[in-house]
C-alpha cells in the first residue's frame, strides 16, 4: 500500500524562459534603424511582447540622439507602428545603406582562412541589404 507521500501527484513547475534584450540604438551616423528594428522585433517575439509592450520597453534600448528624439516626441508616438515609422523616417536613409552594401559587396573577397560557408553567408547578407 502506498504511503501518503507516494500517493500525492508530483507538481512540476515549468522553468521560466530567459528574457532577452535587444542591442541599443543611438541614432549615430552609419547605424541602420531598419536592421535594429528587425533585431528588436526578433527579441520582442522571443519575449512574447505585443505592440504595447514593444512601445513600453523601447525607451530602455535607446541612447544618445535616438533617446532624445523619443523623449521629445513621446506624446506623438502613440503606437508601435508610429514609433517604427518615426525612427526609420528620421534616422534611415535606405538609399545610402543600399549604396554602401553594394560597394561592400563589390569589394568583398574571401579572406585567407575564412571558411566557404562564412564567406557565402557574408555575401548573402550584403546582397539582402
Amino acid at each position: 500500500m502506498p504511503t501518503e507521500q507516494e500517493a500525492k501527484p508530483s507538481v512540476v513547475t515549468p522553468s521560466l524562459q530567459q528574457w532577452r534584450s535587444p542591442s541599443t540604438f543611438r541614432g549615430a551616423p552609419g547605424e541602420d534603424p531598419l536592421k535594429w528594428l528587425k533585431e528588436y522585433d526578433r527579441v520582442a517575439n522571443f519575449n512574447k511582447w505585443d505592440d504595447m509592450m514593444c512601445l513600453a520597453n523601447v525607451y530602455f534600448f535607446l541612447d544618445g540622439t535616438a533617446r532624445q528624439w523619443y523623449v521629445n516626441n513621446e506624446d506623438a508616438l502613440d503606437s508601435w507602428e508610429a514609433f517604427k515609422n518615426g525612427l526609420s523616417g528620421l534616422f534611415g536613409d535606405r538609399q545610402r545603406y543600399t549604396r554602401r552594401a553594394e560597394e561592400q559587396l563589390k569589394c568583398r573577397a574571401q579572406r585567407s582562412g575564412e571558411s566557404t560557408q562564412s564567406y557565402i553567408q557574408s555575401v548573402l547578407d550584403f546582397a539582402k541589404r
